[in-house]
């Protein structure tokens, strides 16, 4: 450990009270190997931070046998980020995104890592109902400071593992349940397609958050409906229906009209924001949900109108935009997380497989702060002329590793044919 710098050894104490004295150790030796990349594709190899006399097997004991809350891990990842973050105070509303690592795959083996031992086409002579299984990951969403001013960033706080029997809608709604959200402040969690629907609502509702994500054009909403006379016995719940897509045109006059300035297709551009209330049905038996409908639409251009919908009122419908627009980072998390390592665990545990993204998504959080200066370490430049950049996850890895070297490498004796050459010269 002595290699790392001393804020990250501090970073990673804080999870101290998490696992026992001897376990620890252990937990230290991996994620020096996950930082600093021996434990890349072995986490065996990370025995090499260790002592002469320490045993490699406790290194697989740490995701089989010795026992760790997965719940109280992923909620000290949330309260670590938060105080890092906002050390200040929180603020009014914090942003959290959801989405899988990849889609089903339903011809694929029983509890192997992502990426490998899989199939995705049917095999002749192999049954159909083999279970397969993804990741559902949770990413906290927040503004970095750049040199061209505020970008988008996330980190990886949670993780749970979708095999067949629940719905990925549901496990959202047990994930956001397991992180143990601050109270206090307005939750907001952003999905895409795949993710918002009717569960994924009412689960996320009954823990008192809010939902911002994109649905697909056939979505039916409906409006408040007209005042009924006394006559009436009963009053109408819900008013006109109509799909997502067909509401400009039909009832243009309920919408409020505005623009902002978006980057899309690698430019800054001013796309038209139309915005109501509405109403969804389905979601809780016999009373609707409120909620909002945003639809973005970019000039001059041949795409496709956004069809956004928003169960928090209160959220601006501009500042809605702003911030699914910050959605794909939880894209970029995959990659880096995937190059730290996700696809290529080999075990053959439940638990083991279930632990390993949680670790991943410590060593994450850790080089992403660094990549958008939360947490101020010096790291030596490498000044590549094929790759400028200096401030991503993958950069920075590589420029802990060129810190690191000279305290882990170990000296080389020379070999006979250097000797021959020394003699020669």
């Amino acid at each position: 450990m002595e290699s790392l710098p001393l804020d990250m050894i501090n970073f990673i104490y804080q999870l101290r009270p998490l696992f026992r004295a001897e376990v620890f150790e252990s937990f230290l030796y991996l994620m020096s190997g996950i930082l600093i990349g021996e434990a890349k594709y072995g986490t065996v190899r990370a025995s090499v931070f260790a002592p002469a006399q320490y045993q490699p097997q406790r290194l697989s004991d740490l995701f089989c046998r010795h026992k760790l809350s997965h719940q109280a891990f992923m909620a000290k990842l949330v309260e670590m980020a938060l105080k890092q973050l906002y050390p200040q105070g929180l603020p009014q509303r914090l942003f959290w995104i959801s989405d899988t690592t990849n889609t089903e795959k339903p011809y694929s083996e029983i509890v192997s890592s992502v990426g490998i031992f899989h199939r995705t086409k049917e095999v002749v002579g192999r049954a159909k109902h083999l279970r397969g299984h993804c990741y559902i990951f949770a990413s906290h969403l927040y503004e970095a400071a750049g040199q061209e001013g505020k970008r988008w960033a996330s980190v990886l706080v949670g993780a749970l593992m979708y095999v067949k029997g629940r719905t990925i809608a549901n496990l959202v709604g047990d994930l956001a349940l397991r992180l143990r959200l601050p109270e206090g402040v307005r939750h907001c969690w952003i999905g895409d397609r795949g993710i918002i629907s009717r569960p994924m609502l009412r689960a996320i509702d009954e823990l008192g958050y809010f939902a911002l994500g994109r649905v697909r054009r056939s979505q039916t909403v409906y409006f408040e409906p007209r005042r009924s006379s006394a006559l009436k016995r009963r009053p109408k719940v819900f008013g006109p229906k109509c799909r997502v897509d067909k509401l400009i045109s039909r009832f243009s006059e309920r919408f409020r009209k505005q623009k902002m300035q978006l980057r899309v297709k690698g430019r800054e551009r001013t796309v038209r924001v139309f915005d109501s209330q509405i109403l969804l049905r389905g979601v809780w038996k016999g009373r609707p949900l409120p909620a909002r409908v945003i639809i973005v639409v970019v000039p001059l251009l041949q795409l496709k109108p956004w069809y956004l919908i928003t169960t928090d009122l209160l959220l601006e419908p501009l500042e809605a935009v702003r911030r699914y627009d910050g959605r794909f980072q939880i894209e970029v998390n995959f990659d880096e997380i995937k190059e730290l390592g996700l696809g290529n665990y080999q075990g053959r545990s439940g638990q083991g497989v279930r632990r390993w993204p949680l670790f991943l998504s410590l060593a994450q959080m850790m080089l992403k702060f660094i990549a958008t200066g939360v947490m101020p370490i010096e790291l030596p430049e490498l000044n590549w002329s094929w790759y400028e950049r200096e401030n991503t996850v993958g950069q920075v890895r590589r420029r802990l590793i060129e810190l690191c070297r000279p305290p882990i490498s170990r000296a080389k004796t020379d070999s006979a044919t250097e000797k021959l050459f020394a003699k020669a010269a």
